[in-house]
């Protein structure tokens, strides 16, 4: 009967102790919380290049260095969102604030007090227009046509051929192998000569450029005589 009642007292004992002893808790303490938690957003906000589209966006810290080919579509107090402009296709477009560094080959459309529209002029083939903000870059190979008070027309002359011809403003840049063979109060004419062969003669005006290889032959009160040299 002792027995008995000793093993009564210890089973209760072992379920008052159990019943006293506080359960371990499954959530972290809060320090270690806020780690993982910081840990977690700085994985969201690392940028990879590989498998990303155009036009996939990430969130990432204003100490971070701007990736390329990335742009910065919005400026928040701590963070910028930028987004992916990679693999673009002629024509596309992008809207961004207004101190974004941008890849080459992309002209600004519309500018306002706080964001640029740009679009991407990759791609292009002789003879592309497009019309962009006088506040953009002009890209390698891109000529002003066209000068407004409120907006430039540029056209693209890469992939020319010896003798075609385009008009342009006279505040235009242009690319190697064009002379002038007109010049007006307003706008120039020139014409390509890259490709030209031994020999061969163009008359030009007389605030031409002289491309490499050519030579003046002939020279008046009105024009030059260009011949080719090699």
């Amino acid at each position: 009967m002792l027995k008995k009642s000793m093993v009564s007292a210890l089973g209760l004992l072992v379920v008052t102790m159990s019943l006293s002893i506080p359960t371990q808790a499954a959530e972290l303490p809060t320090s270690s919380q806020e780690t993982l938690l910081r840990n977690k957003s700085t994985d969201s906000r690392k940028v990879s290049g590989t498998n990303v589209n155009f036009g996939a966006t990430r969130t990432i810290s204003k100490s971070t260095p701007i990736p390329p080919d990335w742009v910065i579509t919005t400026v928040m107090s701590d963070y910028y969102v930028i987004q992916y402009v990679g693999g673009a296709s002629l024509g596309q477009t992008v809207q961004t604030v207004r101190t974004t560094p941008i890849p080459k080959d992309w002209v600004i459309t519309v500018a306002t007090s706080d964001f640029f529209i740009w679009q991407y002029v990759g791609g292009a083939s002789f003879g592309h227009r497009v019309q962009t903000a006088k506040i953009t870059q002009v890209p390698e190979n891109w000529v002003i046509t066209l000068a407004t008070s409120d907006f430039y027309q540029l056209m693209y002359v890469g992939g020319a051929s010896f003798g075609q011809r385009i008009q342009t403003a006279k505040i235009t840049r242009i690319p190697e192998n064009w002379v002038i063979t007109q010049a007006t109060s307003d706008f120039y004419l020139w014409m390509y000569v890259g490709g030209a062969t031994y020999g061969t003669t163009v008359q030009t005006a007389k605030t031409t450029p002289i491309p490499r290889g050519w030579v003046i032959t002939t020279a008046t009160s009105d024009f030059y005589i260009l011949t080719y040299r090699g």
